[in-house]
């Protein structure tokens, strides 16, 4: 049994390795593979590096949002746009489809409220297939943050 484990310990640690984790101050640009993106408040950003990039950020001194950014190995999604809706929003409240475009990218956004947990939670997907690799952020924030309301509707995150 005792094998069984460091085999899949070995198998297991290149599959998921957090490659680093930073401290990114208020309105400072962080820089990923070829995009930037700004926070409201201080946030810790962990990169993954598994088959597809993955960039986790929350926030480093209160709770009230976090966010998922990865690269899609695809250009086209291969789903239904009502399965990506289903897949991110379990019980949505009012989900919408939107199209947005900020600066010179044009993106597919999903968006519903929800609660969980007793929060109320708004919740935004939002694909670009227009960049090479494809972009996917999912952002989940408290509905009672007016601020991050703002914040994540104004496009504020995304300084292209």
């Amino acid at each position: 049994m005792k094998g069984f484990w460091m085999v899949i310990l070995f198998l297991g640690i290149p599959t998921f390795s957090i490659l680093s984790q930073t401290v990114v101050e208020p309105n400072q640009k962080f820089v990923w593979e070829t995009f930037s993106f700004v926070f409201p408040e201080p946030v810790v950003v962990k990169l993954e590096s598994t088959t597809n990039k993955k960039l986790t950020i929350y926030p480093a001194k209160r709770d009230g949002f976090f966010m998922v950014v990865r690269t899609l190995p695809w250009n086209e999604p291969l789903m239904e746009k009502v399965l990506w809706k289903e897949s991110v929003f379990t019980r949505g409240i009012e989900p919408k489809e939107i199209q947005k475009t900020v600066g010179k990218l044009n993106f597919q956004v999903f968006q519903a409220d929800q609660i969980r947990n007793q929060n109320a939670l708004r919740n935004q997907v939002w694909i670009s297939l227009d960049t090479k690799p494809a972009l996917w952020i999912w952002i989940q924030w408290k509905s009672d943050r007016k601020d991050l309301t703002d914040f994540f509707e104004s496009n504020l995150f995304l300084p292209l």
